[in-house]
């Protein structure tokens, strides 16, 4: 803004000056004219006052009369006269002698009198005698209307010039000081508009820095005010509208954020533009490494290259799955369509991709259940109908064989039983239909309590069941009968995965907010791919042996959903032909966080 007020400064003080020398120039030209004129009135006058004396007096026929008489008019008026007869020869002088002075009727002032006939003559020009620039003023002598002679009168230009000297001096000041007044007065006007816009300038500069709460404070009134006000109600607006944006931009944000679909938008130049958070899981990459690549670079790996391309070339929608090997098996269901600018101006494409493998695994699990249940009840109910339509037929007769095959019937229904029932409780415990009836716990006790069930197992098989020490009370709030569920299951299944002579040790540990029971073993152990789906009903690493032991598959997906249910959480270790290690946590108090 300071060369803004400084131009306008600039500019007026120009103007002034320029307006100001005119206005000097004009001035002394009025004046200079002016004395002039005055000056040139003033020796006609005298000189038609003068030739009427002479006229009045006829001293035009005395020379001598009349040099005295005129060399009186010098002192009182300081202005020259001189008296010529019609041949130009000077009859009187106020300044000089007559008799030394030339003839005169070659001057022009008399020339233009005596010759031209003109009511008077004028010239100005320099003076030998008086050695002055002077201004000659002859009027004709005339009697009887003969022209008979002339009186010139002439006055020095120097008293003109120290008259112009003098009003030029006083002009130079008068002026000089309109100048500095006017110059003064500029730069405060010009200060006074240039500082509210300066203002307003600043106020539209932090705007374009995005400091949207900037105003201007001022109270000047006109267009500035109004300028003032505009811009005040423009960064209002725009501070409102980036609000919105921004508001608008955090809620897509957090949405993009926490979608659990992968996003991903690639220009019409093919270059990837935007990525959340789910889609950079997808590609196990930071968005900075994927964010300005090429999409073939970026999709390729999982397919998405080639259906891009499809969507670029086609501009329509296209619907596919695809699969990610990196860093774990992905099955994603993909939906890729065209977007568009303002007037449906193609931009690029948009991806979207919603992770399905959960949903295949279910799938296949369900597949898997059913397909488990068929088995489970297809062997019992082929059993019992065989050996009942074997009886029914009246060909068995020996009774020890007919006793054989109704014992084999009574456990094959025995063995549907369970399985139902099993399948019945895992439903009911899965709808959380079985209430929790919790009070406080020794699982210390309980242990105890529930390995007395399985001493002939394990003695039948010489398996080695080691306990924790009795001594000392581990309690913790539970429903005590599904907590007897959970350590039957446990210690039953490591006494039947234990070859004879084996060992299953249960131990606990525990502190300020948790209990850990271990249950371990060195039995066959559990193969590393069979892990992850140890939990699954009917799901057996060893099919023919768990059927051979009577049990339904069901035991260890009831046990996870038990400890579920009491907040606690189950983990498994496992080396395959050395043994298993399966750790309960539960909490001590069901009120606290996990």
């Amino acid at each position: 803004m300071k060369s803004l007020w400084l131009k306008i400064s600039l500019a007026f003080f120009g103007l002034i000056l320029a307006l100001t020398l005119v206005l000097w120039f004009l001035l002394a030209s009025i004046m200079q004219n002016a004395y002039t004129e005055t000056t040139r009135e003033h020796l006609i006058e005298n000189a038609e006052m003068v030739s009427q004396i002479i006229i009045a007096t006829e001293a035009i026929e005395d020379g001598e009369r009349l040099q005295e008489w005129v060399s009186n008019f010098d002192a009182p008026i300081e202005m020259r006269f001189t008296v010529i007869d019609d041949r130009g020869e000077v009859i009187a002088d106020s300044e000089n002698d007559p008799a030394t002075m030339d003839n005169h009727r070659n001057r022009p002032e008399f020339e233009a009198v005596l010759e031209s006939g003109d009511e008077y003559g004028e010239t100005i020009r320099y003076s030998e005698t008086q050695d002055l620039s002077m201004m000659y003023i002859a009027t004709p002598v005339v009697r009887d209307g003969e022209t008979v002679g002339a009186i010139r009168t002439s006055l020095s230009l120097q008293i003109i010039d120290q008259a112009m000297n003098r009003l030029w001096l006083s002009l130079t000041l008068v002026l000089g000081i309109m100048l500095v007044l006017t110059t003064i007065a500029g730069i405060l006007i010009a200060r006074g508009i240039t500082k509210p816009i300066g203002r307003v300038m600043d106020v539209t500069r932090r705007l374009s820095e995005k400091d949207y709460s900037s105003r201007v404070n001022t109270k000047v009134s006109g267009e500035i005010g109004e300028l003032s006000t505009a811009v005040n109600t423009l960064a209002s607006s725009l501070q409102r509208q980036m609000t919105e944006i921004q508001e608008n931009e955090q809620q897509l944000t957090s949405i993009m954020s926490n979608m659990v679909s992968g996003v991903m938008l690639v220009n019409q130049n093919g270059r990837v533009e935007l990525v959340n958070s789910a889609m950079e899981r997808f590609f196990s990459q930071h968005s900075e490494n994927i964010v300005g690549q090429r999409f073939d670079k970026v999709g390729e790996g999982i397919g998405l290259g080639e259906l891009i391309r499809r969507v670029f070339e086609d501009n329509r929608k296209v619907h596919d799955e695809v699969h990610s090997y990196y860093p774990e098996e992905r099955i994603m269901d993909a939906h890729l369509a065209p977007y568009y600018g303002q007037g449906w101006q193609k931009k690029g494409v948009i991806i979207v991709l919603h992770d399905i493998t959960d949903i295949r695994r279910l799938e296949k699990m369900r597949s898997d259940f059913v397909a488990n249940v068929s088995h489970e009840l297809k062997t019992p109910v082929t059993s019992v109908k065989g050996f009942s339509e074997t009886l029914l037929s009246g060909e068995v007769k020996d009774d020890a064989t007919k006793r054989q095959f109704l014992k084999i019937i009574h456990d094959e229904s025995q063995r549907l039983d369970r399985l139902i029932r099993d399948l019945l409780n895992l439903s009911k415990i899965e709808r959380k239909e079985i209430p929790l009836n919790i009070d406080r716990v020794d699982i210390a006790e309980l242990i105890h309590e529930t390995a007395v069930t399985l001493e002939g197992s394990a003695e039948q098989k010489q398996t080695q069941l080691v306990l924790p020490g009795g001594d000392r009370p581990v309690m913790l709030e539970a429903d005590r009968d599904r907590l007897r569920q959970i350590i039957l299951n446990l210690i039953a299944n490591g006494i039947n995965y234990t070859p004879e002579g084996g060992t299953v040790r249960v131990s606990l540990r525990e502190n300020l907010y948790e209990v850990r029971m271990i249950v371990a073993d060195n039995g066959i152990g559990i193969p590393e791919e069979s892990l992850d789906r140890i939990f699954e009903r009917f799901y057996r690493v060893d099919k023919a042996r768990s059927r051979h032991s009577g049990g339904t598959g069901l035991g260890l997906a009831i046990v996870k959903h038990l400890i579920e249910s009491h907040r606690g959480r189950i983990e498994i270790e496992s080396t395959e032909g050395e043994g298993t290690t399966i750790t309960v946590i539960l909490p001590k108090t069901q009120d606290q966080e996990k």
